[in-house]
Protein backbone atom coordinates (compact mmCIF):
# COMPACT_ATOMS: atom_id res chain seq x y z
CA UNK A 1 0.00 0.00 0.00
CA UNK A 2 1.32 3.79 -1.10
CA UNK A 3 1.26 6.47 1.18
CA UNK A 4 -0.57 9.32 -0.49
CA UNK A 5 -0.81 13.27 -0.14
CA UNK A 6 -3.55 12.91 2.73
CA UNK A 7 -1.70 11.20 5.07
CA UNK A 8 1.70 13.26 4.80
CA UNK A 9 -0.54 15.86 6.09
CA UNK A 10 -1.84 13.95 8.65
CA UNK A 11 1.53 13.35 9.85
CA UNK A 12 2.56 16.76 9.50
CA UNK A 13 -0.59 17.84 11.86
CA UNK A 14 0.48 15.28 14.25
CA UNK A 15 4.19 16.72 14.44
CA UNK A 16 3.12 20.61 14.46
CA UNK A 17 0.69 20.28 17.08
CA UNK A 18 2.32 17.49 19.27
CA UNK A 19 -1.01 15.44 20.03
CA UNK A 20 -3.32 12.97 18.20
CA UNK A 21 -6.17 15.19 19.68
CA UNK A 22 -4.59 18.91 18.62
CA UNK A 23 -3.77 17.42 14.90
CA UNK A 24 -7.66 16.24 14.95
CA UNK A 25 -8.58 19.56 15.84
CA UNK A 26 -6.35 21.62 12.81
CA UNK A 27 -7.74 18.93 10.17
CA UNK A 28 -11.21 18.76 11.24
CA UNK A 29 -12.22 15.19 11.81
CA UNK A 30 -12.29 13.19 14.95
CA UNK A 31 -9.26 11.98 17.15
CA UNK A 32 -10.23 8.07 16.34
CA UNK A 33 -10.14 8.66 13.04
CA UNK A 34 -6.54 10.15 13.20
CA UNK A 35 -5.14 7.42 15.33
CA UNK A 36 -6.55 5.20 12.75
CA UNK A 37 -4.86 6.79 10.14
CA UNK A 38 -1.51 6.97 11.85
CA UNK A 39 -1.72 3.02 12.41
CA UNK A 40 -2.51 2.21 9.20
CA UNK A 41 0.33 4.82 8.01
CA UNK A 42 2.60 3.27 10.56
CA UNK A 43 1.86 -0.86 9.00
CA UNK A 44 2.93 0.60 5.80
CA UNK A 45 6.02 2.34 6.66
CA UNK A 46 6.74 -1.19 8.87
CA UNK A 47 8.10 0.82 12.07
CA UNK A 48 6.81 3.75 14.70
CA UNK A 49 6.52 7.15 13.66
CA UNK A 50 5.35 8.29 16.82
CA UNK A 51 5.85 8.18 20.52
CA UNK A 52 2.92 8.64 22.61
CA UNK A 53 3.07 9.27 26.22
CA UNK A 54 1.56 11.58 28.71
CA UNK A 55 2.37 15.18 27.21
CA UNK A 56 1.17 14.27 23.39
CA UNK A 57 3.33 12.48 20.89
CA UNK A 58 6.91 13.27 19.42
CA UNK A 59 8.42 11.76 16.07
CA UNK A 60 10.60 8.73 16.53
CA UNK A 61 13.98 8.84 14.26
CA UNK A 62 12.40 7.06 11.56
CA UNK A 63 9.31 9.61 11.78
CA UNK A 64 11.66 12.73 11.28
CA UNK A 65 13.32 11.02 8.43
CA UNK A 66 10.10 10.86 6.91
CA UNK A 67 8.54 13.98 8.24
CA UNK A 68 11.47 15.78 6.82
CA UNK A 69 10.84 14.15 3.31
CA UNK A 70 6.93 14.91 3.83
CA UNK A 71 7.47 18.78 4.46
CA UNK A 72 9.33 18.65 0.71
CA UNK A 73 6.61 16.82 -1.12
CA UNK A 74 3.58 18.69 0.75
CA UNK A 75 5.53 22.17 -0.03
CA UNK A 76 6.32 21.06 -3.71
CA UNK A 77 2.64 19.22 -4.04
CA UNK A 78 1.21 23.23 -2.78
CA UNK A 79 3.04 24.55 -5.49
CA UNK A 80 1.79 23.09 -7.92
CA UNK A 81 -2.20 23.27 -6.87
CA UNK A 82 -1.38 26.83 -6.44
CA UNK A 83 -0.05 27.26 -10.12
CA UNK A 84 -2.93 25.26 -11.29
CA UNK A 85 -4.82 27.53 -9.58
CA UNK A 86 -4.06 30.47 -10.09
CA UNK A 87 -3.96 29.35 -14.30
CA UNK A 88 -7.77 28.48 -13.73
CA UNK A 89 -8.50 31.38 -11.55
CA UNK A 90 -8.28 33.14 -14.39
CA UNK A 91 -9.79 30.90 -16.36
CA UNK A 92 -13.17 31.41 -14.09
CA UNK A 93 -12.83 34.39 -13.59
CA UNK A 94 -12.79 35.48 -17.72
CA UNK A 95 -16.24 32.86 -17.61
CA UNK A 96 -17.66 34.93 -14.47
CA UNK A 97 -19.19 31.85 -12.95
CA UNK A 98 -18.84 28.12 -11.86
CA UNK A 99 -21.53 25.85 -12.78
CA UNK A 100 -21.77 23.14 -10.28
CA UNK A 101 -24.26 20.12 -9.79
CA UNK A 102 -24.60 18.03 -6.80
CA UNK A 103 -26.93 15.09 -5.93
CA UNK A 104 -28.73 16.56 -2.45
CA UNK A 105 -25.89 15.81 -0.05
CA UNK A 106 -24.59 17.80 2.64
CA UNK A 107 -21.21 17.68 1.00
CA UNK A 108 -22.22 20.32 -1.39
CA UNK A 109 -21.82 22.71 1.12
CA UNK A 110 -17.54 21.54 1.35
CA UNK A 111 -17.72 21.75 -2.59
CA UNK A 112 -19.30 25.41 -2.61
CA UNK A 113 -16.56 26.40 0.08
CA UNK A 114 -13.76 24.78 -1.31
CA UNK A 115 -14.68 26.56 -4.57
CA UNK A 116 -14.75 29.90 -3.37
CA UNK A 117 -11.92 30.00 -1.01
CA UNK A 118 -9.85 29.43 -4.69
CA UNK A 119 -12.00 31.19 -6.53
CA UNK A 120 -13.54 34.27 -4.71
CA UNK A 121 -14.30 36.38 -7.61
CA UNK A 122 -16.87 33.51 -9.56
CA UNK A 123 -20.25 33.43 -9.30
CA UNK A 124 -21.24 30.12 -8.10
CA UNK A 125 -24.39 28.69 -10.05
CA UNK A 126 -25.49 25.56 -8.22
CA UNK A 127 -28.11 22.69 -10.02
CA UNK A 128 -28.97 19.73 -7.47
CA UNK A 129 -30.99 16.88 -8.84
CA UNK A 130 -31.64 12.83 -7.07
CA UNK A 131 -30.32 11.51 -10.06
CA UNK A 132 -26.62 10.83 -10.81
CA UNK A 133 -27.22 10.02 -14.45
CA UNK A 134 -29.11 13.35 -14.87
CA UNK A 135 -26.11 15.59 -13.68
CA UNK A 136 -23.85 13.26 -16.18
CA UNK A 137 -25.57 14.30 -18.75
CA UNK A 138 -26.05 17.83 -18.63
CA UNK A 139 -21.89 17.76 -17.33
CA UNK A 140 -22.08 16.37 -20.63
CA UNK A 141 -23.80 18.34 -22.65
CA UNK A 142 -21.80 21.38 -21.16
CA UNK A 143 -24.40 23.20 -18.88
CA UNK A 144 -22.21 22.46 -16.32
CA UNK A 145 -18.14 22.51 -15.62
CA UNK A 146 -18.19 19.84 -12.70
CA UNK A 147 -20.53 17.89 -10.82
CA UNK A 148 -20.92 15.76 -7.35
CA UNK A 149 -22.29 12.21 -8.06
CA UNK A 150 -22.79 9.19 -6.45
CA UNK A 151 -21.38 5.79 -7.90
CA UNK A 152 -21.84 2.84 -7.00
CA UNK A 153 -18.84 0.77 -7.70
CA UNK A 154 -19.82 -2.72 -7.36
CA UNK A 155 -23.39 -1.83 -9.47
CA UNK A 156 -22.57 1.00 -11.83
CA UNK A 157 -21.08 0.82 -15.35
CA UNK A 158 -17.58 2.50 -16.05
CA UNK A 159 -18.51 6.57 -16.90
CA UNK A 160 -18.19 7.67 -20.26
CA UNK A 161 -14.39 8.15 -22.13
CA UNK A 162 -14.87 11.77 -21.98
CA UNK A 163 -15.58 11.92 -17.99
CA UNK A 164 -12.99 12.30 -15.51
CA UNK A 165 -13.39 12.10 -12.27
CA UNK A 166 -11.92 11.84 -8.43
CA UNK A 167 -13.20 10.18 -5.36
CA UNK A 168 -13.90 12.85 -2.77
CA UNK A 169 -15.85 10.90 -0.04
CA UNK A 170 -17.19 7.39 0.78
CA UNK A 171 -20.63 6.48 2.16
CA UNK A 172 -22.49 2.98 3.16
CA UNK A 173 -26.04 2.63 3.11
CA UNK A 174 -27.66 2.70 7.09
CA UNK A 175 -30.29 1.14 9.40
CA UNK A 176 -31.59 3.43 11.28
CA UNK A 177 -33.76 2.18 13.94
CA UNK A 178 -35.12 2.86 17.52
CA UNK A 179 -33.29 2.59 20.29
CA UNK A 180 -34.70 -0.61 21.82
CA UNK A 181 -34.58 -2.20 18.29
CA UNK A 182 -32.67 -5.51 18.15
CA UNK A 183 -30.18 -4.29 15.53
CA UNK A 184 -29.40 -0.83 17.97
CA UNK A 185 -26.77 -2.81 19.65
CA UNK A 186 -24.91 -3.86 16.71
CA UNK A 187 -22.07 -1.74 14.89
CA UNK A 188 -23.44 -2.83 11.78
CA UNK A 189 -25.56 -4.35 10.42
CA UNK A 190 -25.84 -7.69 7.85
CA UNK A 191 -28.20 -6.47 5.04
CA UNK A 192 -29.98 -10.52 5.52
CA UNK A 193 -31.03 -9.46 9.02
CA UNK A 194 -33.76 -7.06 7.45
CA UNK A 195 -35.36 -10.02 6.12
CA UNK A 196 -38.48 -9.86 8.22
CA UNK A 197 -38.19 -5.92 8.82
CA UNK A 198 -40.50 -3.20 7.55
CA UNK A 199 -37.65 -0.93 5.65
CA UNK A 200 -38.62 2.64 5.00
CA UNK A 201 -37.27 4.53 2.10
CA UNK A 202 -37.76 8.45 0.82
CA UNK A 203 -38.38 9.66 -2.55
CA UNK A 204 -39.91 7.95 -5.47
CA UNK A 205 -39.76 4.11 -6.99
CA UNK A 206 -37.03 5.03 -9.68
CA UNK A 207 -34.72 6.81 -6.74
CA UNK A 208 -31.17 5.57 -6.84
CA UNK A 209 -31.53 5.09 -2.97
CA UNK A 210 -34.50 2.34 -3.87
CA UNK A 211 -32.36 0.64 -6.52
CA UNK A 212 -29.10 0.70 -4.51
CA UNK A 213 -31.06 -1.06 -1.79
CA UNK A 214 -33.06 -3.37 -3.79
CA UNK A 215 -29.80 -4.75 -5.63
CA UNK A 216 -27.97 -4.98 -1.98
CA UNK A 217 -31.29 -7.03 -0.83
CA UNK A 218 -30.98 -9.18 -3.98
CA UNK A 219 -27.39 -9.92 -3.52
CA UNK A 220 -27.55 -11.04 0.18
CA UNK A 221 -30.68 -12.96 -1.32
CA UNK A 222 -33.88 -11.47 0.67
CA UNK A 223 -36.80 -9.90 -0.03
CA UNK A 224 -37.21 -7.36 2.96
CA UNK A 225 -41.34 -5.62 3.04
CA UNK A 226 -40.54 -1.62 1.73
CA UNK A 227 -42.58 1.51 2.97
CA UNK A 228 -42.24 4.29 1.12
CA UNK A 229 -42.51 8.12 2.47
CA UNK A 230 -42.25 11.33 0.61
CA UNK A 231 -39.13 12.71 2.85
CA UNK A 232 -37.17 12.09 5.54
CA UNK A 233 -39.13 13.37 8.46
CA UNK A 234 -42.09 11.18 7.37
CA UNK A 235 -39.68 8.90 6.97
CA UNK A 236 -38.45 8.94 10.57
CA UNK A 237 -41.67 9.30 12.19
CA UNK A 238 -42.72 5.93 10.36
CA UNK A 239 -39.82 4.67 11.98
CA UNK A 240 -40.01 5.44 15.22
CA UNK A 241 -43.77 4.87 15.69
CA UNK A 242 -44.25 1.38 13.75
CA UNK A 243 -40.65 -0.48 14.75
CA UNK A 244 -39.79 -0.31 11.19
CA UNK A 245 -35.99 0.60 9.67
CA UNK A 246 -35.14 3.56 8.32
CA UNK A 247 -32.99 2.99 5.24
CA UNK A 248 -30.98 5.76 4.28
CA UNK A 249 -27.31 7.15 3.35
CA UNK A 250 -26.08 8.92 6.31
CA UNK A 251 -28.49 11.20 7.38
CA UNK A 252 -27.33 15.04 7.24
CA UNK A 253 -28.28 15.34 10.95
CA UNK A 254 -28.38 13.29 14.01
CA UNK A 255 -31.97 12.26 14.99
CA UNK A 256 -32.45 11.49 18.44
CA UNK A 257 -35.04 8.47 18.23
CA UNK A 258 -33.10 6.87 15.79
CA UNK A 259 -29.46 5.33 15.83
CA UNK A 260 -28.08 4.49 12.51
CA UNK A 261 -25.83 1.53 11.80
CA UNK A 262 -24.19 0.74 8.26
CA UNK A 263 -24.97 -2.10 6.19
CA UNK A 264 -21.61 -4.27 5.91
CA UNK A 265 -21.52 -5.65 3.28
CA UNK A 266 -19.31 -4.30 0.53
CA UNK A 267 -22.08 -3.68 -2.00
CA UNK A 268 -23.86 -1.53 0.29
CA UNK A 269 -21.09 1.09 0.20
CA UNK A 270 -21.51 4.57 -2.78
CA UNK A 271 -18.63 6.82 -3.90
CA UNK A 272 -19.19 10.48 -4.12
CA UNK A 273 -17.11 11.89 -6.96
CA UNK A 274 -15.98 14.95 -8.23
CA UNK A 275 -16.87 14.84 -12.12
CA UNK A 276 -15.87 16.80 -15.11
CA UNK A 277 -15.27 16.68 -18.72
CA UNK A 278 -11.68 17.60 -20.34
CA UNK A 279 -13.45 20.41 -22.40
CA UNK A 280 -14.56 22.04 -19.30
CA UNK A 281 -12.84 25.47 -17.91
CA UNK A 282 -12.09 23.36 -14.74
CA UNK A 283 -10.49 20.37 -15.68
CA UNK A 284 -7.17 21.89 -14.94
CA UNK A 285 -8.83 22.82 -11.68
CA UNK A 286 -11.23 19.84 -10.72
CA UNK A 287 -8.18 17.81 -9.02
CA UNK A 288 -7.12 20.54 -6.99
CA UNK A 289 -10.82 20.97 -5.83
CA UNK A 290 -11.32 17.13 -4.94
CA UNK A 291 -7.87 17.30 -3.12
CA UNK A 292 -9.20 20.41 -0.70
CA UNK A 293 -12.75 18.79 -0.58
CA UNK A 294 -11.38 15.67 0.84
CA UNK A 295 -8.47 17.63 3.17
CA UNK A 296 -12.19 18.93 5.39
CA UNK A 297 -14.58 16.24 4.83
CA UNK A 298 -13.91 12.97 6.79
CA UNK A 299 -15.69 9.99 5.88
CA UNK A 300 -19.15 10.13 6.10
CA UNK A 301 -19.66 6.35 7.59
CA UNK A 302 -17.33 4.48 9.83
CA UNK A 303 -16.37 1.44 7.97
CA UNK A 304 -18.86 -1.30 8.92
CA UNK A 305 -16.09 -3.86 9.64
CA UNK A 306 -14.10 -1.37 12.04
CA UNK A 307 -11.12 -1.07 9.05
CA UNK A 308 -9.94 2.05 7.49
CA UNK A 309 -12.32 3.10 4.44
CA UNK A 310 -10.67 3.09 1.11
CA UNK A 311 -8.38 5.91 -0.07
CA UNK A 312 -9.68 8.63 -2.54
CA UNK A 313 -7.70 8.35 -5.68
CA UNK A 314 -8.11 9.87 -9.10
CA UNK A 315 -10.31 7.20 -11.38
CA UNK A 316 -11.67 6.73 -14.96
CA UNK A 317 -14.37 4.57 -14.07
CA UNK A 318 -15.18 2.87 -10.72
CA UNK A 319 -13.89 -0.13 -9.59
Amino acid sequence: MNLEIHDLRILRAIAETGSLAAAARQLGTGQSNVSRHLQRIERTVGTTLFRRHHGGTTPTTAGSILLCGAQALLSQFDGLLSAVAAHTRDEASAAGRVRVGSIRNAILATVAGAIHSLLPDAALCVRTDDSSGVLLEALRARDLDVAVLRRLPLLDPPLPDDVESAVIASERLCAGVGADHRLAACISVGTPDLASETCVLTGPRTSALRRHFLAVAAHCGIAPELALAPDESVATALACASGAVHVSYPPPAPTPALVYRPLREEVARSQLVLAWTRSSSLAGYALALAEAVRDVQPSATPPADGGEPPPARRHRSPP
